[in-house]
């Protein structure tokens, strides 16, 4: 998932976060591997877990705290990436 990816899935159409958004992709990966997610980007559940906490943390960039919808939306993405399991050194998605 490239910057371009993410922006169009935030709807921004300038340049000028560029930076803040692949800084946002990078916290996102760090937030699921700390979840105990594989970094899988094949994985299209990874990519809108990626999504989700991107958009989250951009629209909401001065809140602390989390509200119910993205918690619900994440745990439960968290929770089948979580069930990835790797084998023989391959990702196995079940």
């Amino acid at each position: 998932m490239n910057v371009q990816d993410i922006k169009l899935y935030l709807k921004v159409d300038h340049d000028d976060e560029d930076s803040f958004i692949l800084s946002l992709q990078k916290a996102a990966e760090d937030y699921l591997y700390n979840a105990g997610c594989i970094k899988n980007y094949d994985n299209e559940l990874y990519k809108h877990a990626i999504r989700i906490l991107i958009a989250h943390w951009y629209d909401n960039r001065g809140l602390i705290g989390s509200t119910d919808l993205i918690k619900y939306s994440l745990e439960s993405i968290i929770y089948q990436l979580k069930d990835t399991w790797i084998i023989d050194g391959e990702i196995d998605d079940k």
